[in-house]
Parts: C-alpha cells; sequence; structure tokens
C-alpha cells in the first residue's frame, strides 16, 4: 500500500486539482519518489503514475522545484509559497516533451487526510 509504506521517510508535498491528485515524499534511502492518482480512484490504490529518482533543483524561502524524468518528459513541479501567512501552497507541474512542448497544470495544496498523518 503506497500510503503505509514503511519506506517513507516524510511527505514533502499534497496536493490536486479536479482531475488529479498527487504526492511527493521522500524515501529513507533519500529517493525523492512523485505519485499520481486520478481523481476517480482512491488514494488507497495503486498511483495512475509513479516517477522515481526526483531532484530538488532549487530552493529558497519561497520556492521549492522537484524535477523528474519519465520516458522522453521531464516533470517540474514548482512549489510557491505565498506571502500571505496561513494561505495554501500553490503547485504548478509543468511536463516537457522531447521536442520541448511544455504542458502546465495549476494545483493547490491539500490536507492529508487525518487516518494517514500518523503514518510517519
Amino acid at each position: 500500500m503506497f500510503w503505509r509504506d514503511s519506506n517513507i521517510e516524510c511527505i514533502l508535498a499534497y496536493f490536486g486539482d479536479q482531475q488529479f491528485t498527487v504526492r511527493i515524499d521522500k524515501l529513507r534511502t533519500g529517493e525523492i519518489r512523485y505519485l499520481c492518482w486520478r481523481k476517480s480512484n482512491s488514494i488507497l490504490e495503486r498511483p495512475s503514475l509513479i516517477l522515481r529518482h526526483g531532484k530538488i533543483s532549487e530552493t529558497s524561502k519561497d520556492r521549492t522545484a522537484y524535477v523528474f524524468h519519465h520516458n522522453d518528459c521531464t516533470f517540474t513541479i514548482e512549489r510557491i509559497v505565498p506571502k500571505m501567512e496561513g494561505a495554501p501552497n500553490y503547485f504548478f507541474i509543468e511536463v516537457t516533451d522531447s521536442v520541448q512542448k511544455k504542458s502546465t497544470w495549476k494545483m493547490e495544496q491539500m490536507p492529508i487526510p487525518k487516518y494517514f498523518q500518523n503514518n510517519f
């Protein structure tokens, strides 16, 4: 099960939109992993897409970027922390294919379901 995986050190991000739910976690090995579920699927099921061996490419006080490679595509997830305290983080997923065509989605931070919070 992808939520009760003893290899997870911590959840770095949990966010989504009307179509997808995404989680980025750090495994105890140090590996950064991306998991994505279609909204029509339960997050208790196997994710629709799993990307491994991600990198944290840039960090600052209000921005973090995670980069994953899959086939000929690069997935860049940028987390932006708003200046207003207490406001949710925003996430942008940009997928660049082999001919440099880019697709972008804007997503919002989601609360981790309470029944999973004590697993880490």
